[in-house]
């Protein structure tokens, strides 16, 4: 009995710390430094906010170029202070604090900022386009990015299909962007900035190019004006593959001639396609195939197949 006596006591006094926990929730974080849009001349960056009363310790992030369209969360750390230094290579930044105790979490508070330095030993661009793993159907694609403080030039090079194979493209440009027409494959590019006496930090992303449409679907099964009892009907086409990136066929079940009544349509597999429990009626199909690089084929004849 008085165990039991015990534990109830410790469960309530339990409860009750969790009660008296304060809620952080609606307090407001505020930031000290960096400044809002700050341009910071270092390579460690000291954060800084104010303290909120109840927060037992601060959640702090920094993305770049931003958390909406973050390449690189490159700071998530959880700290008891309000302050913390850390080196960052140059270009542009996002940062935001929360604070955080064992119950609540205060909203983030975000400030943006950009490290710049007359060091280029660590400076690195933020490439912009194309995407990290951009799959392409055009040759031509211009390479951007952002500029660096202190870079004169910026050197561009394209590996096939990484930067350890064969280097296609090498060269020393005064602007930031160029335009570059790609053969079928996959490649890396990476971009530096440089001055007179001074090399940074590549930046690298990969590309995939594929401007190849695929071969077009021949219907074989059910043939053409076909008449079934069977409720389920096996769809087969042949196509032949075409090299470069995944290809996929759709097929499209239509209930009338003129092709607008879609009774359903579905991704084949291995060139087939089953659907079962179908109705009396008229189903015309056909096939038509897609590649990850977004090319399309042209549709294959249209078929009729009568389920009586």
């Amino acid at each position: 009995m008085k165990r039991l006596i015990i534990l109830l006591l410790v469960g309530l006094l339990m409860g009750c710390e969790a009660i008296f926990v304060d809620d952080i929730s609606t307090k407001v974080i505020n930031l000290t430094a960096p400044a809002n849009n700050a341009t910071v001349q270092e390579t460690t960056v000291n954060f800084l906010w104010e303290s909120v009363e109840g927060a037992e310790r601060y959640q702090l992030q920094v993305a770049r170029p931003g958390f909406a369209n973050a390449q690189q969360v490159v700071l998530d750390t959880t700290i008891t202070k309000s302050t913390f230094s850390t080196k960052l290579a140059t270009g542009a930044y996002e940062w935001r604090v929360r604070g955080l105790n064992s119950e609540y979490a205060t909203n983030y508070a975000t400030r943006k900022f950009t490290l710049t330095s007359t060091d280029l030993s660590n400076a690195e661009t933020t490439l912009i386009s194309p995407l990290e793993n951009a799959v392409v159907n055009t040759a031509a694609q211009k390479m951007q990015w952002t500029a660096v403080s202190g870079a004169s030039e910026y050197r561009l090079q394209i590996g096939q299909p990484d930067m350890n194979g064969t280097i296609v493209f090498d060269k020393v440009l005064k602007v930031l962007n160029y335009t570059h027409s790609f053969n079928e494959g996959k490649f890396s590019w990476q971009v530096r900035p440089q001055s007179a006496s001074q090399n940074g930090k590549y930046a690298q992303r990969k590309l995939e190019v594929d401007t190849k449409k695929p071969s077009n679907p021949q219907n074989t099964l059910p043939a053409n004006n076909a008449v079934q009892t069977q409720t389920t009907i096996d769809f087969t086409w042949t196509r032949t593959d075409v090299p470069g990136t995944q290809e996929l066929d759709s097929v499209f079940v239509y209930g009338d001639v003129n092709l607008t009544q879609l009774k359903f349509k579905d991704i084949g597999i291995n060139k087939s396609y089953k659907k079962e429990n179908l109705t009396k009626g008229t189903y015309y199909w056909y096939v038509q195939a897609y590649d990850k690089a977004g090319n399309k084929s042209d549709k294959s004849s249209t078929f009729l197949v009568t389920l009586n």
